[in-house]
């Protein structure tokens, strides 16, 4: 009898250090996520603090302006956006922006919000595109990515529309770029 008593005293303890491993296991894990978030809160801050206000002319970075003149790019093609259009914008800010997949998703979510209250497609696209252009950090390449990804994004769902066509022209006439 007092073997088996040994034995389940044994288990018991195995059982409840495993336990105390388990959960402080999951608490390093826990903590790990709260940094993520930590450090990542300025970011998300900043974006809260932008959604708040209204206009093109307060838009100050050029990734939030290439995203939301790839949502009127997309948006061109009349109806409202597709999976394919958001899957492309999201897998070009991904590789362009080098964002997470969350970061791409609040970006267009963002995107989606702002054109929602923008100017018609033409004068968003002119005065963002001038933006762009005006950026005295992006250089050459980045213009001609960002053609490259609103010509991605126009192509999402098979040939561009006349509408899309002219809202990309209306960025390369900006730029300076040979169509």
């Amino acid at each position: 009898m007092q073997f088996l008593i040994g034995i389940l005293g044994i288990l018991v303890a195995i059982g409840i250090w495993s336990w105390r491993l388990r959960m402080a296991r999951e608490g390093a894990r826990e903590a790990a996520e709260l940094a993520r978030t930590a450090a990542n809160l300025p970011r998300r801050m900043a974006f809260k603090y932008r959604s708040g206000r209204n206009g093109l002319d307060l838009i100050d970075d050029p990734r939030e302006a290439a995203a939301i003149m790839m949502m009127e790019v997309a948006r061109a093609r009349g109806g409202p956006l597709t999976d394919r259009q958001s899957h492309s914008m999201i897998e070009e800010m991904m590789e362009h922006f080098r964002f997470t997949r969350a970061e791409a998703d609040e970006l267009v979510a963002h995107a989606a919000w702002v054109t929602n209250k923008a100017p018609l497609p033409q004068e968003t696209m002119r005065r963002l595109s001038q933006k762009i252009v005006g950026d005295r950090y992006l250089g050459p390449k980045e213009v001609v990515d960002l053609d490259s990804m609103l010509v991605a994004v126009s192509e999402a769902e098979g040939t561009p529309t006349r509408d899309q066509l002219s809202l990309l022209q209306i960025f390369r006439d900006r730029a300076g770029l040979k169509t």
